[in-house]
């Protein structure tokens, strides 16, 4: 096509896709993605990465601190394998020159902190890392609500979630390979997030994380922004996994050899029924921020949607939706009557063909 807009928002042509490959002290990372798209935040350091890492280097490691809720500190140990993003475009005069992008950044996390005889080759492992990744603090932040009558200085004591998450928890086979996938609905800004899991050692994960923006008119939060459809995005997020090759190194095979998994035991993280019903209040209450109801006077009015509609949209959010290549998925949340585990599937699984 040869403009786009809000419905239909055109991304960068495939047809300049081109191979990346990385290696990671053997390990090889193979995948086809279109150059960088301007305008996009971040552009100048975008792709600039090496592509041979030696593991061993203290120096490629990067360290990041994060709080949790509960006060404590979580350290993690990064790699920056690959980052780079692709604007996307409405009608050249109306829309401005972007609609939004969407932002791919591949890194490599060491976890060094697992149980004696722990692996992230174990799925249960995998499954408690991600879980972790989504409570810790980093995604699962919290902020001050405020009261019904939305009075700007009547802060409560409960706080609110700035994400819904993890929700469409799925095992996707991607050229032999069992990655862990899940999503993240954001409740008052942030974007969207698509999180791919792939363990390359023990203690290492192979992250790839897809964060898609969108820069809407008259629409300053999640429940506005809906009115641009995430398709196009997904589907440059989907194009770009379906080519995504692992080739373990030597040592990290062996490893992998050394861990069982139990056929047909694919555990997953989960979001909880409770906090489902805090990100409908959560993002009823911010349904009016950025955002002119022309039918409400402007000043004084409540510009909120209806809650019943912010309800449904949340309500359609969690359902499943198996992507290709799904080996195993989960129901949309955990009830608030069962326990809160990972390391056995108290999710309800089934087996979906990878031909669609």
């Amino acid at each position: 096509m040869l403009f786009g807009n809000e419905q239909n928002p055109k991304g960068p042509s495939w047809r300049k896709a081109r191979q990346i490959e990385k290696n990671l002290s053997g390990t090889k990372v193979h995948f086809v993605a279109p150059p960088v798209r301007p305008p996009i935040y971040g552009q100048e350091s975008m792709e600039d990465q090496v592509d041979v890492f030696d593991l061993d280097d203290s120096e490629v490691w990067t360290i990041r601190e994060r709080e949790g809720r509960d006060g404590t500190t979580h350290i993690s140990h990064v790699v920056e394998v690959w980052t780079c993003g692709w604007n996307f475009t409405g009608r050249p005069l109306l829309d401005g020159k972007s609609v939004g992008n969407l932002l791919m950044q591949t890194e490599l996390v060491e976890v060094r902190d697992l149980p004696v005889n722990s692996s992230l080759f174990q799925r249960g492992e995998l499954a408690r890392f991600a879980q972790s990744y989504c409570t810790d603090g980093h995604l699962g932040r919290y902020h001050k609500g405020r009261a019904e009558d939305r009075n700007p200085f009547d802060l409560t004591q409960y706080q609110w979630p700035d994400n819904l998450l993890p929700i469409n928890c799925q095992w996707l086979d991607r050229n032999g390979s069992e990655w862990l996938y899940f999503e993240i609905q954001p409740l008052r800004h942030d974007v969207d997030r698509f999180y791919w899991h792939l363990p390359i050692g023990h203690q290492r994960c192979l992250r790839v994380r897809f964060m898609a923006a969108r820069q809407l008119r008259n629409a300053g939060n999640p429940y506005r922004e809906q009115r641009s459809p995430l398709d196009n995005y997904r589907r440059l997020m989907e194009k770009i996994m379906d080519s995504m090759r692992v080739e373990l190194s030597e040592v990290a095979s062996i490893e992998k050899s050394n861990n069982h998994n139990t056929d047909g035991d694919y555990p997953l993280p989960h979001c909880t029924e409770q906090l489902v019903k805090e990100a409908k209040h959560t993002l009823y209450m911010w349904s009016g921020k950025g955002y002119t109801d022309k039918s409400q006077p402007k000043q004084g009015g409540d510009h909120r949607a209806p809650k019943e509609d912010v309800a449904a949209f949340i309500d359609q959010r969690i359902q499943s939706r198996p992507l290709p290549g799904c080996l195993a998925i989960g129901r949309a949340f955990l009830p608030d009557n069962e326990s809160d585990s990972t390391s056995s599937p108290q999710v309800s699984v089934r087996r979906l063909s990878t031909s669609g």
